[in-house]
């Protein structure tokens, strides 16, 4: 692989490294307070960012579409995991509706540096 290439990381492990660091972040939130916050909002922009700048050139569709997927399966997660939560449509409902700004943010993030990733190669 040249260094034109760009990142050496795989889409796969990417999608993981943001799995694990949103959720992380959205167990400092649950910790701290209740539900998916500003944490996990930053967790997952965060690791959105750098999951973009590092994967290769390739795998950049991955990660360009993984946001609202690593959100979701946090947010499974969290539910299944709270005590305090039940497992049903309406939680899981009220949940992705109050994410979708975390998911929109995101997967915004990772469009405009997949983008310029993708320009500065030509």
């Amino acid at each position: 692989m040249s260094p034109a290439e760009g990142g050496r990381i795989r889409g796969v492990v990417a999608v993981l490294g943001m799995f694990l660091i949103t959720l992380a972040g959205a167990g400092v939130d649950s910790f701290v307070g209740i539900g998916l916050g500003l944490i996990t909002l930053a967790a997952l922009v965060g690791a959105t960012a750098v999951a973009a700048l590092v994967v290769r050139r390739r795998d950049l569709l991955s990660v360009m579409v993984a946001p609202p997927l690593v959100f979701v399966a946090v947010a499974t997660l969290n539910i299944a995991l709270a005590p305090s939560a039940s497992f049903n449509l309406p939680t899981i409902a009220t949940l992705l509706v109050r994410g979708f700004p975390t998911m929109a943010l995101a997967t915004c993030v990772a469009l405009v540096l997949g983008l310029i990733r993708l320009a500065a190669r030509r």
